[in-house]
């Protein structure tokens, strides 16, 4: 019999290497990445457990009352939303509570990062409710009441006798959090009737198709605006039929089957209602707020919150998404608003984790020279002081036992700061001494104490507390504040009597200390207002009808200085623009300090028709008895191990084929505790015979700072050969000559056992280590197929075919190679930094590196090195990308493997077209494939990236479905072996020819090894979501086969 040639490199090496480096790809994230920021667990914490009628509540809080008080509220909470959907929970639903913001970020209940503004977490597959207890009593009671809607939710869908969990995808998103907002808050919300009234104002009321289809309106006001008038047009009755229609068959179904009307109708029956309703109260279109714009999105961004002005009135400090991509502190001149300069960023400054923005401000030293805000850093907040006149940072440092903090105020002797503080679910006012480093606690009590500020003498503080509302035992679920002074001498607090029943915020004392500016909702809108301390009496500074407001009603959005400038920030066309004013600037009218009336702040429609389960039980909040003690019961803590997620691939089947029956299935699982702390994750799949059913099962123990796990696997790998063979002298065939087609099917077969490590140092570094053991072994199949031939050898018909089991010798006889199993063992190491920023479809600002080490040694016997090294610059439209990488292997077998390949397009783009991997002979050009081969690679890339499809402030053009990059680029890079004679020159020369030691009569030309270089243009597009892919044309210096250009695609983020 005559064999066509076959290639003459090891096919045992080629497969394992290949195939092995294709597993560590697909392997699941029991491997850590290979670059990703890291969520730190700072401390391992001790978790109790507290038994209630309804609940598995999850704890390590000190403080027994107050933890007692949540779990009594949760009933509470149960108890309304059970008269909502009318549905009864007969498991016990855990629900998971955190000391503070700092611990709840390094949550392991819940996958993926925690960011500031994220208040709780309801998951769905065990059901979980994962919160911390906030800084303030009405926020903790709010996003309790707020999360057990969303444990309602999961719970109405997968015990429904038509849903599952995976219909919550036909649920808007402002469907589902605008229900929590609404069965949690009601219609009575001043702070949503304040964007409702924007939307008016501005003419932009949203339809429910701009709700879904577009990301420029917040959900949580937006769906709590849509559920209210629901609730209040048809009653509250028709809110869980709606809800369920809709899982069932997405929105607009759900409208036509409940109502009998479609979509738009009910838009626009929305609109009206929030039209006549805001009508009558719009006095003044002008809506010219007082003083001058200094920060808005023509010099900032669109949000430009917590302001805080020094003594002095020359510099004012704000938070501001001004570069786009996090939000950052700026500083600059009170008076025209240009910006001096970024006080510091999370990108610049590796101590920081985030800024709490959400609801806090900082201060001004007494001398206007430096300035103190409150930041994450370390699993807690610290104090961070920053130089104004070059922003370096001067301090940096934890407050003790108090973990949370914000809103701080800086005493004018210099000597210490007061701000509002969280320790053990407790919020209190804290005093910090510079000298002695001596933490003072303020106030000792179960009300919340928030937005200090020091008069200008030193004598007095303001604050806002929500004393009154217990004192009063008011019935409703709204816990109000109102104003109080502290004699810093005595320590003596006097509540002052003002505007009752509503929210009195971010007190400023006035310049000669006589008065006291602030924030209220007593009309139903947010304005300013000025208290004089001597007389007792209020007066109102501005009538507006959107609201001087930040990110939340909570926020500082106020701030005065020595000279009475006041900067504020005014919410209107969903942006926050800063002003800053004198106090004779403002019309004063004198307003009594009983009148409050919240019509404006009900959410429209005011008038309700139908059934008011909702708001009347808001109402009557604290008239719901509480559970008794005695029901709330300690138990031990158990995992409660379990399957948490199983997914199947799907099923075919294969039969009658000359080649055998096959079967194609999968099914993958993932299993962990109640607190996430141990995971395991699961997949089995076959894809063909019995031989190609594989496996793997990967644990991870992620309870304390180091992460660890393991896993074992049999993966089999396919991949085949083609070859023919003439018989001339065949009795089988007719011709008296046959031609045989022979496919080869060539399995290898890995199991292995690893183990891994990692230990972060911070959110942007760790240090990784692993090791493993594998074992790879072979089975060949081939499969004949029978031709009668003529006497040329050219197959005419088919007369048969067969299958058998290659034995090793006629392995090796065919492929001159030995197929033999082997073992290889594997240790690693790395320490990888990650600070970067990703837009769309590629990382925007930051840095991003890996230092990586591999030492492979058992049959095979090598190191494998990596530095990989990426910045990324932000300019004002455009991000400037560098990145120089190398891998290499060093070692006795380092050549014994199938060789590097240069030419992918994630390394270079340009020289992967098939015209080029078939000139091989160098015909063309001295410069071929074989240039792109080698035991080393190094790479150098850089890159012009520019937004260009995308969010609107982002991208040069606005889109809400298409996201992409353009990107101008420059490629090079160059492959080598050891010993290997490198020039950078356009072209090699050769150095020498030499026989081929596997084919005498052969010769090998030896070359010079050039880079290979490329420039050219790009489009990254992100496929929403699910995977990017990149277009390009590449100019490849290096090749002669191309005449322009050459085409091409990548498959990957950018780098």
């Amino acid at each position: 019999m005559k064999y066509m040639d076959t290639r003459n490199f090891d096919h045992r090496l080629l497969v394992r290497f290949s195939l092995s480096f294709l597993f560590l790809i697909l392997t699941f994230s029991a491997h850590a990445q290979y670059f990703g920021q890291n969520k730190m667990r700072y401390k391992k914490l001790d978790f109790k457990v507290y038994e209630t009628p309804h609940f598995d509540l999850y704890y390590y809080l000190k403080n027994d009352s107050l933890i007692k008080n949540i779990a009594k509220e949760s009933e509470v909470w149960y108890e309304l939303h059970q008269q909502v959907f009318r549905d009864t929970f007969t498991n016990k639903n855990p629900l998971i509570i955190y000391n503070n913001h700092p611990d709840f970020q390094q949550t392991t209940a819940i996958q993926g990062t925690i960011g500031v503004g994220t208040g709780g977490v309801t998951e769905g597959f065990k059901n979980r409710v994962v919160m911390p207890i906030m800084q303030i009593n009405s926020q903790t009671r709010h996003v309790l009441g707020h999360e057990m809607v969303h444990a309602f939710q999961y719970h109405s869908l997968i015990e429904g006798d038509s849903t599952q969990l995976e219909n919550i995808a036909n649920l808007p998103l402002w469907m589902v959090e605008g229900m929590a907002e609404y069965l949690s808050i009601g219609k009575k919300d001043a702070f949503t009737a304040m964007w409702m009234r924007d939307a008016y104002l501005n003419k932009d009321i949203p339809s429910l198709r701009d709700l879904t289809e577009s990301n420029k309106y917040f959900p949580y006001r937006y769906g709590q605006a849509f559920w209210s008038y629901i609730g209040s047009t048809y009653g509250d009755t028709v809110i869980v039929p709606l809800f369920k229609a809709t899982a069932k068959y997405g929105y607009q179904m759900a409208i036509q089957q409940v109502f009998g009307y479609n979509e738009t109708t009910l838009s626009n029956l929305w609109k009206t209602a929030i039209e006549n309703t805001y009508k009558p109260l719009l006095t003044d279109t002008a809506q010219v707020p007082i003083g001058k714009i200094i920060i808005d999105k023509n010099n900032a961004g669109n949000t430009n919150v917590s302001p805080a002005v020094s003594p002095d009135g020359k510099y004012v400090a704000f938070l501001s998404e001004k570069d786009l991509l996090s939000i950052d502190l700026y500083l600059a001149e009170a008076e025209t608003g240009k910006i001096i300069r970024k006080l510091t960023s999370r990108i610049s400054n590796s101590h920081i984790d985030e800024f709490s923005y959400i609801e806090s401000a900082g201060t001004f030293s007494p001398d206007s020279r430096k300035f103190a805000y409150s930041v994450f850093s370390g699993g807690r907040n610290k104090l961070l002081i920053t130089d104004v006149t070059n922003g370096k940072t001067l301090f940096l440092e934890g407050m003790g036992d108090v973990a949370e903090f914000s809103n701080i105020a800086w005493a004018p002797d210099g000597n210490s700061v007061v701000f509002s503080g969280l320790k053990e679910g407790q919020s209190d006012l804290y005093q910090y001494m510079f000298q002695n480093k001596e933490l003072k606690q303020l106030t000792n009590d179960a009300y919340s104490e928030y937005h200090p500020a020091f008069s200008h003498s030193g004598k007095l503080l303001v604050y806002s507390t929500d004393r009154g509302s217990f004192s009063r035992d008011d019935k409703t679920a709204d816990i109000s504040f109102n104003l109080s002074i502290m004699d810093m001498a005595s320590n003596e607090t006097r509540d002052l009597g003002v505007f009752p029943l509503a929210n009195n915020l971010n007190p400023q004392f006035s310049g000669d200390d006589s008065q006291i500016y602030f924030l209220s909702n007593r009309d139903g809108f947010r304005n300013m207002y000025r208290y004089t301390i001597a007389t007792n009496s209020t007066e109102q500074l501005t009538d507006y009808f959107t609201g001087i407001s930040g990110i939340t009603e909570y926020s500082p959005a106020l701030s005065v200085s020595a000279n009475d400038d006041i900067i504020y920030s005014y919410y209107r066309s969903q942006t926050y623009t800063i002003y800053n004013a004198k106090a004779n600037d403002f019309q004063a009218k004198a307003v009594n300090n009983e009148d409050v009336d919240f019509a404006a702040a009900m959410i429209p429609p005011f008038q309700t028709y139908g059934v008011d389960v909702i708001n009347t039980n808001l109402r009557n909040f604290n008239n719901f008895s509480r559970i008794d003690t005695s029901l709330i019961n300690h138990i031990p803590y158990t995992p409660k191990f379990k399957l948490d997620y199983l997914a199947s691939s799907g099923m075919g089947v294969s039969v009658g084929s000359r080649y055998g029956s096959g079967l194609a299935s999968g099914v993958q699982g993932i299993f962990s505790d109640i607190l996430g702390r141990n995971q395991i994750f699961a997949g089995l799949s076959i894809n063909g015979e019995i031989y190609d059913f594989g496996g793997q099962v990967a644990y991870i123990n992620q309870s304390s700072r180091l992460n660890w796990g393991g896993a074992v696997s049999h993966i089999p790998f396919i991949s085949g050969l083609v070859s023919y063979s003439i018989d001339p002298n065949s009795t089988a065939s007719p011709t008296g000559v046959a031609y045989l087609d022979n496919y080869d099917i060539i399995r290898t077969f890995q199991e292995q056992v690893e183990g891994f490590v990692a230990y972060p140092f911070s959110r942007t570094t760790r240090l990784e280590a692993g090791a493993a053991f594998s074992h790879y072994s072979y089975r060949i199949d081939r499969y004949t197929n029978y031709y009668a031939a003529d006497e040329s050898g050219y197959p005419l018909y088919f007369i048969g075919g067969n299958r058998h089991k290659l034995s090793s010798e006629e392995a090796k006889d065919t492929y001159n190679s030995s197929f033999d199993s082997f073992t290889i063992q594997q240790l690693n190491t790395a320490f990888v930094g990650d600070n970067s920023v990703f837009g769309v479809a590629a990382p925007l600002d930051g840095y991003r590196y890996r230092l990586g080490v591999e030492q492979y040694f058992g049959d095979y016997n090598f190191r494998g090195y990596t530095v990989d090294l990426r910045k990324y610059h932000r300019m004002k439209h455009v991000t400037l990308a560098a990145r120089a990488y190398t891998y290499m292997r060093v070692g006795k077998d380092d050549d014994k493997l199938y060789p590097l390949f240069l030419g992918y397009p994630y390394l270079i783009r340009g020289y992967e077209s098939a015209s080029f991997y078939n000139d091989r002979t160098g015909a063309a050009s001295n410069f071929n494939y074989n240039q792109l081969t080698g035991t080393r690679i190094a790479v150098a890339n850089f890159e012009a990236r520019i937004p260009f499809t995308g969010p609107e402030r982002l991208s040069l053009v606005k889109s809400s479905m298409l996201f992409s990059d353009l990107n101008i680029f420059f490629d090079m890079g160059l492959a080598w072996s050891e010993g290997d004679k490198i020039a950078f020159k356009s072209q090699p020369d050769l150095l020498e020819t030499i026989a081929d030691p596997n084919n005498p009569n052969n010769f090998i030309a030896i070359y010079e090894r050039v880079p290979a270089m490329s420039a050219g243009v790009s489009l990254r597009i992100n496929m929403f979501g699910y995977f990017v892919i990149e277009p390009y044309y590449a100019i490849p210096f290096q090749r002669k086969d191309v005449k322009f250009g050459t085409f091409g695609i990548n498959f990957a983020p950018g780098w």
